[in-house]
């Protein structure tokens, strides 16, 4: 009696789960796909980002080559920063100075035409997609609040929030939270690889007031590109590849969307797939003001201002880290991003930075632009005892005749 009482017992839990799992999986079947597949292929470069949408794949720019005799960096340094790019598991290292490659460098495997992984430098992307939308008009200011784009917000204290704490990273709003869990509704994995992100989005509550402090937050990046979306009536793969990757003759690369058909939300806080040369190329365009060989893409203005230092933290601008002002204050002591020995040689370094050493270093100053591109996936994809001023100060020291 006792035996069957237990056997029923467990049978009913049993159709209960899964009967929770499944009314789970036909809510948004797309998320599960997704999560499984994360969860069963952890290898550094695996890439299944399923839709994406082309972009560019137009005239493309591109860019003189040093030769042997002709190099403006020592080829003492240019290969020491090869050895140690392999020595992280680099799959890229790209040098451009005075506006010619100095060295190309792949792993094994790799080329310039095979697409990579940014994570979060595809934040800074979002920041040049909306200073083209506030160019053309479509957003009047970065200090307009969020609800003139974001009306679900109107009357909601996150309303108030302005574009500019979005681009500064001192929005307030709650972070999603790290968990495997697959009924979380606030966790990352939903966040990223939800049917109906913007859903999402809309749904996260605020856990402080706008402009306090600095936090960074991928929900930030994600609701400028939907910003920039709704503003101006067009997919934001379109408007990115109209504005920004076709003028700056980019090959052809790939964003990720949350589902097919229209109304789609494009993933702006991390995933831009592109050949290595493509983020050579975003670090031309910052580096020139948002010129391309003298036809002007962007305004200098927004460039300059994304390189401003926020008020509540001066390693950072819009969506752009600014070497000068990153110290230490940000870093966890489990932090393998952005560990320094040393202060950047080059006073008015800026980079792009993504998760896993994902690297655009860029110095006006000294016409200088490296991209280092390396694994992205898994728990820790970033070896440990990676040094962020490694690559551009050994480049910075072997420049001839052109150091700080």
């Amino acid at each position: 009696m006792v035996r069957s009482t237990i056997l029923r017992g467990t049978l009913l839990l049993f159709l209960a789960c899964a009967g929770i799992v499944s009314w789970s999986y036909w809510q948004d079947p797309p998320f599960w796909r997704r999560w499984w597949n994360i969860l069963t292929h952890l290898e550094p470069d695996h890439m299944d980002f399923r839709p994406t949408v082309a972009v560019g794949g137009g005239p493309v720019l591109e860019l003189p080559v040093a030769k042997p005799d002709g190099l403006t960096v020592a080829p003492a340094a240019l290969r020491e920063a090869e050895r140690y790019a392999a020595e992280f598991d680099s799959y890229a290292l790209v040098v451009v100075h005075w506006g010619v490659v100095q060295t190309e460098w792949y792993a094994p495997g790799w080329d310039r035409n095979r697409l990579t992984q940014s994570q979060s430098m595809m934040k800074t992307l979002a920041a040049l997609a909306l200073g083209a939308a506030i160019a053309d008009g479509y957003v009047r200011s970065v200090d307009e609040p969020v609800a003139t784009y974001l009306p679900e917000w109107a009357g909601d204290s996150r309303g108030a929030i302005r574009i500019r704490d979005l681009l500064q990273m001192t929005s307030g709003l709650a972070q999603a939270r790290f968990t495997l869990n697959p009924f979380a509704q606030d966790s990352a994995f939903r966040f990223l690889n939800s049917s109906d992100r913007a859903a999402v989005y809309l749904r996260t509550p605020a856990v402080m007031p706008p402009a306090r402090e600095f936090d960074y937050n991928d929900l930030d990046a994600a609701l400028v590109g939907l910003i920039v979306q709704r503003a101006t009536g067009r997919p934001w793969s379109e408007w990115l590849d109209g504005k920004i990757w076709r003028p700056m003759g980019g090959q052809r690369a790939e964003v990720w969307l949350d589902r097919d058909g229209e109304g789609a939300t494009t993933m702006t806080a991390c995933c831009m797939l592109a050949p290595t040369m493509d983020w050579v190329r975003v670090g031309l365009l910052m580096k020139d003001r948002g010129m391309v060989r003298g036809v002007p893409v962007l305004p200098a203005a927004w460039i300059d201002a994304m390189l401003t230092p926020s008020p509540a933290y001066p390693g950072y601008g819009y969506f752009t880290w600014l070497g000068s002002g990153m110290g230490d204050k940000q870093l966890r002591p489990d932090d393998r991003e952005r560990p320094q020995t040393e202060p950047f040689l080059a006073p008015d370094l800026f980079m792009l930075l993504g998760r896993g050493g994902q690297r655009v270093y860029v110095s006006r100053e000294l016409d200088l632009v490296i991209v280092r591109l390396g694994p992205h996936n898994g728990m820790e994809p970033l070896k440990a005892g990676w040094d962020n001023s490694r690559l551009p100060n050994i480049i910075v020291r072997g420049l001839k005749g052109a150091g700080p």
